[in-house]
């Protein structure tokens, strides 16, 4: 099945063609960072990297784009567009991120159970934390510690 697709991809490939620019307003506030932009390299805004390192510091809290924002004394929409203009993407994107990175790590070296692990990088649903995790890993928490514990034993 793997090889039809493979094959099927090979010959449309070429014919694909993506737009380096958002076409639709309504696609502006995905998390996904698109084609970097063409601007000229400024020096990172202080509030940007300390909003940086309070996620960074404390990715189990229950972080909003408000509360960040009240944290570092700007408006949530000020944050937005400096984290964006610093990082690439947004606060809440980058937040998944640390916490999919945590979690990983915590199923690779403990033995926590995989809700408990959730819980400790700062998810409370099973289900949501299980969706971020594949979209972030590209697996299931559940599936990665069976592929860590598969290497560790081969």
């Amino acid at each position: 099945m793997q090889a039809l697709l493979f094959g099927v991809l090979d010959i449309v490939s070429p014919y694909v063609k993506t737009s380096p620019v958002r076409r639709t307003s309504n696609l502006r506030r995905t998390g996904r960072p698109g084609t970097p932009r063409h601007r000229r390299f400024t020096p990172l805004r202080d509030e940007a990297r300390e909003a940086l390192h309070l996620l960074r510091d404390a990715p189990a809290d229950d972080w909003t784009l408000g509360r960040l924002a009240a944290a570092i004394n700007l408006s949530p929409s000020q944050l937005g567009r400096i984290f964006v203009d610093a990082y690439g993407k947004t606060p809440m994107t980058y937040l998944t991120t640390v916490r999919a990175e945590h979690l990983a790590r915590l199923l690779r070296e403990t033995d926590l159970p995989i809700e408990a692990a959730m819980r400790e990088v700062g998810w409370c649903s099973r289900g949501h934390a299980a969706r971020m995790f594949r979209h972030a890993v590209g697996v299931t928490p559940t599936r990665y510690r069976m592929m860590i514990r598969k290497r560790a034993a081969a």
